[in-house]
């Protein structure tokens, strides 16, 4: 009888003895012999004995008919489908577009001349009458409140942000905050009495002193990394969830030793309530990611020859601002769910409702001040557009041609829908370099898999 390979399959040769396989669609990860993949049967024949192939059947690496896997691509996505529908969604409220900074690579720069610079306390009140009337329409209740911008938590914003973390408050919901951190320090009074909600105030650091400056500064060229340094420390003081976020790029990421250095002297590492994680610079609001300054493989590189020399720099930041490899980490790790993405974030299933100056409701935060990409309105009065949203969520990797033949889709699930609805009006996926940063990775990681895993191999 024939056998025929999943379309999700994925291989690479560890060793001269041990091959690692991941299917993509079911999560099944293993490690085999080369001698046993070499002898494996390629689509539709049979190749010389090669048992036991039922536990690779099993797993999803092989089918005996094309159309099973066909047919569990579908049965998951009805049932990821239904969890979906469940999930809670995220309210975003966004009290201004201005900003005190001008970070060198901010995907905001223009909201900065959009003339609806600052909701009143009207359209405010209007944002919590909006919230609760969809929280009451989809039957869920009010799970998350996040505060963005723009900058935030601005000092002339400071009894709108009140109102805001009482409103989170009265509704019993987790409160987040992304923020630059000038200011985050001075607003530690009115948190304290939340702290418990507070999942996380996120501040970024791009580095040391002279090269977070360098990057993050006020229009008058003043750096902030003083003022964000000492917003981080009163907040840990007070016991306030706190995040430092470190914008990786080709021009900073050869200064993260010294920056964990620094967050080392600082304590912060010591406190329970720190932590820090790196993530890539990216920009979905123009056509750039189609031409990167520098491929994400290469830059994966970079950081895994930093750590080499600072093994203490991958135990605090790890790989996990690398999608393909979060994936292969989870599974490794023992995660409950690794079931497919067929969609790409959340902003394809519509769980983020971000609410902003303009009036207009997005669901996606590198869209806000784009009227067009907007999902409804909110001012004067509550108007959530079936069409509008239609084109958001019905963007999956079922509906596009493309994603029907690659074996990342289940893990990738097309790419930013941002960036295909400006390419492509959405009918597109917008691939990234999957292939190339999980070889890099095993190429760089792979041995310590196999000590881990397969224990002496010889």
């Amino acid at each position: 009888m024939g056998l025929w390979p999943s379309k999700y399959n994925y291989n690479y040769r560890l060793d001269d003895r041990y091959t690692l396989i991941n299917n993509f669609l079911t999560g099944a990860l293993d490690l085999i012999e080369n001698v046993m993949w070499d002898c494996l049967p390629i689509a539709g024949k049979s190749r010389r004995d090669c048992s036991p192939l039922s536990d690779l059947i099993e797993r999803g690496y092989f089918y005996e008919d094309p159309q099973q896997e066909e047919r569990l691509f579908r049965d998951l996505f009805d049932n990821f489908k239904r969890k979906a529908d469940a999930r809670p969604i995220k309210y975003v409220i966004c009290p201004t577009y201005s900003c005190n900074l001008r970070c060198t690579y901010c995907f905001e720069k223009n909201l900065a001349g959009n003339p609806c610079g600052d909701m009143d306390d009207e359209m405010l009140e209007q944002v919590f009458h909006s919230i609760r009337a969809v929280s009451k329409q989809s039957g869920k209740e009010i799970n998350t409140i996040e505060l963005f911008g723009g900058e935030p938590i601005l000092p002339r914003n400071r009894g709108m942000v009140n109102k805001i973390l009482e409103f989170a408050s009265q509704n019993g919901a987790s409160i987040t905050i992304i923020t630059n951190g000038v200011f985050a320090g001075d607003f530690t009074e009115i948190l304290e009495p939340v702290r418990g909600l507070i999942e996380m105030v996120q501040i970024t650091v791009d580095g040391p002193r002279e090269i977070h400056d360098s990057r993050r500064k006020s229009p008058s060229g003043k750096g902030s990394f003083e003022d964000i340094s000492s917003s981080i420390s009163k907040l840990l003081d007070a016991g306030i969830n706190t995040n430092a976020r470190v914008n990786l790029d080709a021009s900073n990421i050869g200064y993260l030793p010294g920056l964990y250095d620094y967050m080392n002297k600082k304590g912060w590492t010591g406190y329970p309530n720190f932590r820090s994680r790196p993530s890539l610079v990216t920009d979905h609001t123009t056509l750039e990611h189609i031409y990167p300054i520098i491929a994400e493989d290469v830059l994966l590189e970079k950081l895994i020859n930093i750590y080499d020399d600072n093994p203490e720099l991958e135990e605090a930041f790890g790989f996990y601002s690398f999608k393909p490899i979060r994936h292969i980490i989870d599974i490794l790790n023992g995660a409950p769910n690794v079931s497919p993405r067929y969609y790409n974030c959340e902003s394809n299933l519509l769980e983020m409702f971000i609410f902003c100056p303009d009036g207009f409701i997005y669901t996606c935060p590198e869209s806000i001040g784009s009227g067009s990409m907007s999902i409804g309105r909110f001012f004067p009065d509550l108007e959530l557009r079936e069409k509008d949203m239609d084109r958001w969520r019905d963007r999956d990797i079922m509906n596009m041609e493309k994603c029907s033949s690659c074996r990342f889709a289940p893990i990738c699930g097309g790419g930013c829908p941002l960036a295909s609805l400006e390419v492509s009006n959405g009918r597109e996926p917008v691939c990234e370099r999957f292939q190339e940063v999980l070889d890099t990775f095993l190429k760089y990681r792979g041995k310590m898999i196999l000590e881990r895993f397969a224990g002496n191999t010889g």
